[in-house]
């Protein structure tokens, strides 16, 4: 699995524009691309103007041809000018969960979009942790992931990916039905019991820069859900 963690700032007179072209990239991606599983726009809650996409290939030889395909090209070149400042891409494969989770985000036989659109709460925010910490983080961090996918009927997927040229950064990929769902997935026990196991763990000299907001797309009856996944 190669994946896509993107962090972008878009102009504040450029974003209903910026999210009219991603939708274009994102759904010709998941429909067209056989290699391309999921393509998740998200929008921050705190600053609109703030944006996230969530990329999940089968490979890099897979990306690597999404680049040739129309509607990228198309996305690249009506939003060149919209960035206020250059995109950050961290390059990344999956820690957990591992082989035993639904993936894809491609649902043919959704509804009317309209009537299910931007309802979700997602968490999409990178952690740096030291170096020596990184392995036993995973393993921590894996079991709170477990407990929550499989004990929370409201958290939808609980991803987390590591940085191929920087193993130290991890991205937490959380999906909740809504913001209530979150807040009562942060009283649970087995979060509780990993705030305190990595509290000394992270690298506080790199800053974050993650985002916490609503799905633009896909809609939410598309496949949010990574199932019930042991590991």
């Amino acid at each position: 699995m190669y994946i896509l963690m993107v962090r972008l700032k878009i102009k504040k007179d450029k974003v209903q524009q910026f999210i009219e072209a991603s939708i274009g990239d994102a759904k010709g991606s998941v429909v067209n691309e056989p290699g391309c599983r999921r393509f998740d726009i998200i929008q921050d809650n705190t600053d609109p103007t703030n944006f996230a996409f969530c990329e999940i290939y089968n490979s890099k030889l897979d990306f690597d041809a999404h680049t040739t395909y129309p509607h990228f090209e198309k996305w690249r070149d009506n939003t060149k000018e919209m960035f206020e400042v250059d995109p950050e891409v961290s390059f990344c494969k999956p820690v957990f969960p591992l082989g035993d989770a639904n993936w894809d985000s491609y649902n043919k036989d959704a509804v009317d979009d309209k009537y299910f659109s931007s309802s979700l709460h997602v968490i999409h925010v990178p952690k740096f942790i030291q170096a020596d910490k990184v392995e036993s983080f995973i393993e921590s961090v894996s079991l709170d992931g477990i407990g929550s996918t499989n004990e929370e009927p409201g958290c939808l997927r609980f991803d987390v990916y590591q940085n191929i040229d920087d193993p130290s950064e991890l991205y937490l990929y959380e999906v909740y039905v809504n913001p209530d769902a979150f807040e009562y997935h942060k009283g649970t026990p087995h979060i509780k019991k990993w705030a305190e196991t990595v509290k000394d763990w992270y690298d506080l000299s790199r800053d974050g820069g993650g985002r916490v907001g609503k799905n633009i797309w896909p809609p939410d009856n598309w496949k949010w859900s990574s199932g019930k996944p042991k590991r």
